[in-house]
């Protein structure tokens, strides 16, 4: 069979314009575990639109919820040419009757187990209309994804595009408003160490981006991997918690191995709201001894914050504000929360009445689209709230004074040039948002009772 694998994008221009492109590992990884015989094609829209028109036997589509209007649209065109859709993913994990709607077969869960099955089936016109994995995959063994396969990595981008690299599966916090433990389980799963080097070692690109959801949570394995890394010569980005910070032997280790910065959750600078947060419940560290530790050792921060938490009130947007500027926080990602589907803040929203639309990811709502009813705050509150955050910590004299936050000499060039390149980027992505009509706001739930 003539097979594709795709992964959506969000069709609007500042998402296709993104600053930030990374090369995924799950289309690689599936086309590795493609039994021969098969021929297979990698589409990521972060890079280029997909072409409806290419002459396909089979269709596998990777779906997060931020991209269901698109990835609906790209199913729909290839079933009417008759083309078999397969779907998978977080969102199809969640909701697979709804994806069912617009697919030949859904995976629920890691496809993994399942993908060499799955094909069997379609050659011999069998194919099922759901398969579930019974349990998680073992990440012992896996093949090397096949990134031969990824088209060249054109676009505008402020530094090289990363490859997608992981070390890791699961997370243990179960946070209300995150769906990783529910879909990826809650126990932390890691990879052997030298299958991960090797890996790395075979890669032709000195930059990676390590995609687990919470890099490093096993500490000791995580050091040994840091350490086997330091010969290798790379140089390297990933995501984890503020607890990373707690302990400096691992920070060391870390960035002797190459790494220039990390996406590190913050969430909330109220404590009330922290406590919600179970990632950050319990962290024997604060906040501002973090950012000096991260700072200490040259890593630029990409501080993500969330605003709209049941126990916020509005003192918030002045408190993020100034732990941002306090903090010099390299690049800030200001969010409102979202009540993704396979949360339990969502199923906790709807069951009190306080969503707006429950099944809100068909309606094609940008991001920062308030999508339900505050408790600390009233809508107008957060909404204004969040707009006077973003234009306060985007000014230009804003973005100047948290630059020379850390002594530029730690940076490099290449760090100087990421962080003006990400930061203004940032800022005409953010004040292009903040443009965009907000459906609900002044919308109470005891007025949309009356209606």
């Amino acid at each position: 069979m003539k097979i594709k694998l795709i992964a959506p994008r969000e069709q609007r221009e500042d998402a296709l314009s993104s600053p930030f492109k990374l090369q995924r590992v799950n289309l690689p990884l599936l086309a590795a575990l493609t039994p021969p015989g098969h021929t297979v094609t990698l589409v990521d829209e972060a890079f280029a639109p997909d072409d409806t028109d290419q002459d396909v036997d089979l269709v596998g589509i990777t779906v997060m919820t931020d991209v269901v209007p698109r990835a609906y649209d790209i199913a729909d065109a290839y079933r009417r040419k008759g083309v078999k859709v397969v779907m998978g993913g977080i969102h199809p994990t969640v909701l697979p009757e709804e994806a069912l709607g617009h697919a030949d077969a859904v995976v629920v869960g890691e496809a993994e187990g399942i993908w060499p099955r799955l094909l069997s089936d379609a050659s011999s016109g069998q194919m099922q209309r759901l398969y579930r994995a019974e349990k998680m995959t073992d990440l012992q063994g896996l093949p090397k994804p096949r990134r031969d396969l990824f088209p060249g990595t054109k676009g505008k981008s402020y530094i090289p595009a990363p490859v997608g690299v992981e070390t890791s599966r699961g997370c243990p916090n179960d946070c209300e408003f995150c769906s990783i433990s529910r879909t990826l389980g809650s126990q932390y799963r890691v990879r052997p160490v030298p299958e991960v080097i090797a890996e790395i070692e075979a890669l032709a690109s000195p930059y990676i981006f390590f995609v687990d959801d919470a890099l490093a949570l096993n500490r000791t394995a995580a050091k040994k991997l840091f350490t086997e890394m330091i010969p290798l010569n790379r140089l390297w980005l990933g995501q984890g918690t503020v607890s990373l910070a707690e302990d400096p032997e691992l920070l060391k280790l870390m960035k002797r191995s190459g790494c220039l910065g990390l996406l590190i959750g913050f969430e909330s600078v109220q404590k009330a709201a922290q406590d919600e947060v179970r990632k950050i419940k319990n962290l024997r560290i604060d906040f501002d001894e973090a950012m000096r530790r991260f700072h200490g050792e040259g890593f630029g921060i990409l501080g993500a914050f969330v605003l709209g938490f049941d126990h916020e009130n509005r003192d918030v947007f002045d408190q993020t504000l100034e732990f941002i500027m306090r903090s010099c926080i390299d690049c800030a990602e200001l969010r409102i929360l979202t009540p993704y589907p396979g949360t339990r803040l969502y199923d906790r929203l709807l069951s009190e009445g306080r969503l707006f639309e429950p099944d809100w990811w068909l309606r094609g709502y940008p991001p920062d689209t308030l999508l339900y009813q505050p408790r600390g705050m009233t809508a107008e509150e957060l909404i204004n709230g969040f707009a006077r955050l973003n234009r306060e910590a985007y000014s230009f004299g804003a973005i100047t004074k948290r630059f020379f936050g850390m002594s530029p000499w730690k940076r490099g060039l290449l760090g100087c040039q990421v962080y003006a390149g990400i930061n203004l980027a940032t800022r005409k992505r953010y004040f292009e948002g903040l443009k965009n009509p907000q459906p609900y706001a002044g919308t109470s739930t005891a007025k949309r009772e009356k209606v």
